[in-house]
């Protein structure tokens, strides 16, 4: 009698042992798969919500982005850096990255202009390009090695170009300081170091335009950006990827990147 009992006892354990296991095994969550997302700058504030909604959607991957100047984005995939996909404000910082073979395919995300960029109330009245070349006017402007900088030179060289001469060079000669990304431009003009600068319209959201105006710069002088991406060939995460520039270019996303002031180009 005694014998039987302790038989009992030791298949009960069994019994419990394997429901415990089983039960772990069930538990464990499904690995997650993480991609990398290297992006200019101007897009941090659409797609990091973007990203949020996209990972409601498809719980089972995580986004991690790197936001910097275009320029700075080119050197670190040259260099080596690790990167599911490459989004850039301009092709001339995309196009090395491709012919170096690193890009399987490239394409067109979305399109983006430049406004001006001043002080909340416009207290110097500024009403368009010329203005920014008068006597007083303190500027901050991209560095020429980010895009929003070239684009900046190339907008006041056409409005030069259309009977202003010896405008850039009045232009220039108000610049106070050159950066590399536009957030550093709006802290410029928020703390009063700055009275205007040109930017993507895209740049100044509804939280920025309680500190700061844009104001539109005629479409013959303006350009129009667009920002090439494509998949980095040696992910190992291309499926993911892939799901991500699914949702990007689809409804969802291009709502999105609408609300935030860029044109998105369908898929």
């Amino acid at each position: 009698m005694k014998q039987g009992k302790c038989w009992a006892v030791v298949a009960l354990c069994i019994c419990l042992l394997l429901a415990v296991t089983a039960a772990g095994c069930i538990s464990q969550p499904a690995e997650e798969t993480e991609i990398t997302v290297f992006a200019a700058a101007s897009l941090t504030g659409a797609l990091t919500e973007l990203g949020e909604e996209f990972e409601k959607a498809n719980p089972g991957i995580h986004v991690v982005y790197n936001f910097a100047g275009s320029q700075t984005l080119k050197t670190q995939i040259l260099e080596g850096a690790d990167c599911d996909l490459y989004i850039s404000a301009n092709s001339k910082q995309f196009d090395p990255v491709a012919e170096a073979g690193l890009i399987e395919d490239k394409k067109i995300l979305l399109q983006n202009k430049l406004g001006i960029a001043v002080v909340k109330g416009n207290p110097l009245g500024i009403r368009d390009l010329g203005d920014l070349a008068g006597s007083g006017v303190e500027l901050a402007v991209g560095d020429e090695s980010v895009p929003f900088g070239q684009y900046t030179r190339d907008i006041i060289s056409n409005y030069q170009d259309d009977g202003h001469a010896g405008y850039v060079d009045a232009f220039m000669g108000n610049v106070v300081t050159q950066v590399d990304a536009v957030d550093k431009v709006k802290s410029y003009l928020t703390l009063g170091e700055a009275d205007a600068s040109i930017v993507y319209v895209s740049d100044i959201s509804k939280a920025d335009k309680e500190s700061i105006d844009i104001l539109e710069i005629a479409d013959q002088y303006n350009v129009i950006a667009d920002y090439p991406y494509g998949i980095l060939r040696n992910t190992e995460n291309k499926k993911a990827v892939e799901t991500f520039e699914a949702f990007v270019t689809g409804p969802a996303g291009s709502a999105i990147l609408l609300d935030y002031g860029f044109s998105p180009i369908s898929a």
